[in-house]
């Protein structure tokens, strides 16, 4: 399953969140690879079982479950991937989804990542009309920076923050509803 987040947005600690429960679900092997590097280098290639690669060199050995964290542009070279974008309320962010959908990329879900501005989800729904499904979540300092540089993941978070993963998780990891409750219970008590 590769499942590519495009969007030029901080989005790690959604990306982190969601591998960790995606490898809990199906115990299988999970790596993420991201074209910038920058979030992820105190991780040490390795956090909570799921491996952390650069795009460069191209990785050979991939696992069954790959999520890309991409910032410029789209990965090439795959196929039967799943698309989500992935925007905030910044120029850039919502301009590089412009881009991804002038280039003929259509994705399954919009995850708009919220902070405390004059624009809202109705300006993001008005913008993107023909993205019909989005799901969002507040942004979170403590998650973006103290993360990176503890190099581990709380999982104790946000509702808000909870439920776009868990939206995520259904429409994009294909876990059924019923099981994330558990899901969760089983990833924390772990410690991961």
């Amino acid at each position: 399953m590769n499942i590519v987040v495009a969007g030029d947005c901080e989005k790690h600690d959604f990306i982190l969140v969601a591998a960790i429960l995606l490898k809990g679900y199906y115990n299988n092997d999970v790596m993420i690879i991201s074209d910038n590097h920058r979030h992820y280098q105190y991780f040490d290639g390795e956090v909570s079982g799921i491996q952390i690669r650069d795009a460069e060199p191209d990785v050979a050995d991939r696992p069954d479950i790959v999520l890309y964290d991409w910032h410029h542009g789209y990965p090439e070279g795959l196929e039967d991937e799943q698309i989500v974008f992935a925007t905030s309320y910044e120029r850039q962010a919502m301009e590089h989804v412009d881009k991804l959908l002038d280039q003929k990329h259509m994705p399954i879900l919009l995850v708009v990542i919220e902070e405390e501005c004059g624009l809202g989800l109705k300006y993001v729904d008005r913008y993107y009309p023909v993205i019909t499904s989005k799901i969002s979540y507040i942004t979170s300092a403590e998650r973006r920076i103290d993360w990176v540089h503890d190099g581990r993941v709380n999982l104790k978070v946000d509702k808000d923050f909870a439920g776009a993963v868990n939206d995520f998780l259904i429409e994009i990891g294909n876990v059924p509803k019923n099981d994330i409750k558990k899901l969760w219970q089983y990833a924390r008590k772990r410690g991961e």
